[in-house]
């Protein structure tokens, strides 16, 4: 079987680049010790890395959009396709909606079947990849959803389990 040539990977913030999988201000935010370096090895191997993440602190007035989106492009993304808005904001772009998506697809040209989505919770990262027909890969480092349905799926129907994103970056890069 050939391996999949991916072009394009979406990585989420909280639980997935660092912090525990809850919101934390950009000050109190501790990337993992890999995370520069497991984005710089995709880059290195000719992909788009993009941050993708909901930011219900925005609309609060907790924090910058500018602030969050240019803390995202520091530390190494192609660019960050952000959803500022509360859970109660009927918006398209709140994952697992797939607004966020499709803004990238008006800026960039990829392939959703050459696409990965990384991330820690199932309910939102997760659910996003398989409703884009993008692979998922969960990482096991942030919100803990073992009641997700979507827990109980295998690789076969498009979630791939690891330990981090050293390890998600281990199996797209091989």
């Amino acid at each position: 079987m050939m391996k999949i040539k991916y072009t394009t990977v979406f990585i989420d913030r909280d639980g997935t680049i660092g912090g525990n999988g809850h919101f934390k201000s950009l000050q109190d935010f501790r990337l993992f010790p890999y995370t520069v370096n497991a984005i710089k090895r995709l880059k290195a191997n000719g992909m788009q890395v993009f941050g993708l993440s909901n930011q219900t602190h925005i609309e609060d007035g907790e924090m910058n959009y500018y602030d969050f989106f240019n803390s995202l492009l520091s530390i190494g993304f192609d660019d960050a396709f952000i959803c500022p808005h509360s859970e109660n904001t009927n918006c398209n772009c709140r994952k697992p909606k797939q607004g966020l998506i499709e803004q990238a697809h008006a800026k960039y040209d990829f392939d959703n079947s050459q696409s990965i989505i990384i991330g820690d919770r199932y309910s939102s990262d997760m659910q996003l990849a398989l409703d884009c027909k993008m692979l998922g890969i969960h990482v096991s480092t942030g919100k803990s959803e073992l009641n997700s349905p979507l827990n109980n799926k295998d690789i076969t129907e498009g979630i791939i389990k690891v330990k981090n994103l050293e390890a998600a970056v281990d199996y797209i890069v091989v």
